[in-house]
């Protein structure tokens, strides 16, 4: 068999969101992903996505196109095989563009397992046993309006409900917390996560109000350019802080871990650049004796489904944010992970991830192909 990359094909698609998803940097209407198909010369090939972030990523759906036509070219002719050497290719030849690198990354990924014929996870040497369960996201809304859906997904049996915070001044923040618990009562876990909309002043005063109210954990409560605050936050703070946007890389979690500025981390596939690099993000949080939580952007259950299978790898990721799929007023993806009523999410052991986009669906958008 050859195993050199004879093509590469790259699709930006759109899905509409059941309704805005709103945090503290603005709404998001539609996720707008772009989905990367690595083939080699016999049709075998591997899929992955990404979706591109603006206000986090400093990347969009057309930049990462125009980019992933660019990191298509220097991999065609590459042994599909020797992933290391492909990513270091796509890193060498550009800087940040974590999305995108996402995208080609798990593609790799997935196309690797399904040759030697295992499922992902087990290519990436975890097992099925580990259950992981999804939370659901409360937007950052008007009171009333958070409310109500934070009983509608208590009534729906979701094991753990995240709030979206990051308002100024943070006492706003504090009465939608206090309104929900009591809607909701106190024993339902809640993590927050107020994407750096806080100042210290603002975050040291809500974590404070905060305490009494079972918060699991709060996600990037100051900008992440800020460390000097988030260190000092992070020792003063009776409510475990979580790096988000402050950790993109392994060099980072290594940097904010150092400095005492964090005591857990969120790992993304779309921060770090892919699985490959999440590895190291997640090697270093187990080095440090540090737990991690895995979250998405606004992901399919393509994305969602190579996340899932990572997860089975690593036993400090015991935090589970998978619910972007819920959030999409259609599922375009065929295979893959599945939630169940209690909100269990599993894979099978199909070679690779697992997941593909329906033939159909993909046939309404644009497919940029180089060979």
């Amino acid at each position: 068999m050859n195993y050199r990359i004879k093509k590469i094909s790259i699709i930006p698609i759109q899905i509409e969101l059941n309704e805005p998803f709103v945090i503290s940097k603005g709404p998001l209407t539609h996720a707008r992903n772009t989905v990367v198909k690595i083939f080699l010369e016999e049709g075998q090939y591997g899929i992955g996505e990404c979706c591109p972030y603006r206000t986090i990523h400093g990347e969009t759906q057309d930049g990462t196109v125009a980019a992933g036509k660019d990191l298509a070219q220097l991999l065609i002719g590459q042994d599909v095989r020797e992933i290391r050497q492909c990513i270091k290719i796509i890193d060498k030849s550009l800087a940040g563009n974590a999305s995108i690198k996402c995208a080609f990354d798990m593609a790799l990924y997935d196309l690797n397992a399904k040759l030697v014929e295992l499922p992902l996870y087990r290519y990436l040497q975890g097992d099925n046993s580990k259950k992981i369960y999804t939370d659901m996201t409360v937007s950052l809304l008007p009171v009333e309006e958070m409310v109500k859906r934070a009983v509608k997904f208590k009534e729906d049996g979701f094991p753990v409900i995240k709030v979206k915070l990051g308002d100024r001044p943070s006492a706003k923040d504090v009465e939608r917390i206090a309104a929900i618990r009591k809607a909701i009562g106190m024993e339902l876990p809640i993590r927050i996560d107020a994407n750096q909309g806080w100042n210290y002043l603002e975050a040291k005063r809500a974590l404070q109000s905060l305490e009494a109210y079972n918060i699991e954990h709060c996600e990037a409560p100051l900008p992440c350019q800020n460390f000097i605050d988030i260190q000092k936050l992070n020792q003063e703070s009776p409510i475990p802080i979580m790096g988000d946007e402050s950790v993109f890389s392994h060099q980072d979690a290594y940097r904010m871990l150092a400095v005492d500025g964090i005591q857990l981390i969120n790992i993304k596939l779309g921060k770090a650049g892919g699985i490959c690099h999440a590895m190291k993000i997640a090697s270093v949080a187990q080095a440090a004796g540090v737990y991690c939580q895995v979250g998405s952007f606004s992901e399919t259950r393509v994305g969602i489904s190579a996340l899932v299978h990572f997860s089975k790898a690593w036993d400090n990721i015991i935090y589970y944010d998978l619910d972007s799929p819920l959030m999409q007023s259609e599922d375009p993806v065929i295979g893959g992970m599945v939630y169940h009523n209690d909100w269990e999410v599993t894979v099978d052991d199909s070679p690779g991830h697992g997941a593909d986009f329906d033939p159909e669906f993909l046939k309404k958008f644009p497919s940029f192909d180089i060979q």
